[in-house]
């Protein structure tokens, strides 16, 4: 896993993220790269040339390469929570909401806050008078 981690992020041209990254990994195994048909990944620690995907089975690489096909679709769509397993972040705290609402809520008569203080203020100031 070390080795496609390595493989994949390396021939990026400039540094990357972390979501960013993750899609570059994904991108690489769903294109194939694991397939025998591909040049297979190289241990360049290892005195003689060996790959390191020879011991899996073909149903094992097709496993996995629409595995990733999937997950690279969830990233596309902006889903990365389904990827790493856990809640969406508007549901786990309004805090990292970006989105958030700032307008000022409106009152039953469709008068925001600040209006409707005030027009009470001038109702107010004209009684006293």
């Amino acid at each position: 896993m070390a080795l496609l981690v390595e493989k994949a992020i390396s021939s990026a041209s400039s540094p990357q993220g972390p979501r960013d990254a993750l899609r570059r990994v994904f991108e690489s195994i769903s294109s194939g790269i694991i397939f025998k048909s591909s040049p297979g990944l190289l241990d360049l620690c290892e005195k003689d040339p060996f790959d390191t995907l020879a011991t899996m089975t073909d149903q094992q690489r097709e496993d996995i390469t629409s595995s990733a096909q999937f997950a690279f679709r969830l990233l596309a769509f902006r889903q990365i929570y389904k990827v790493i397993d856990m809640d969406p972040l508007s549901q786990m705290s309004q805090h990292f909401n970006i989105h958030n609402n700032r307008k000022r809520k409106r009152d039953s008569d469709g008068v925001d806050g600040f209006e409707a203080e005030g027009k009470k203020k001038k109702r107010k100031d004209c009684d006293n008078f």
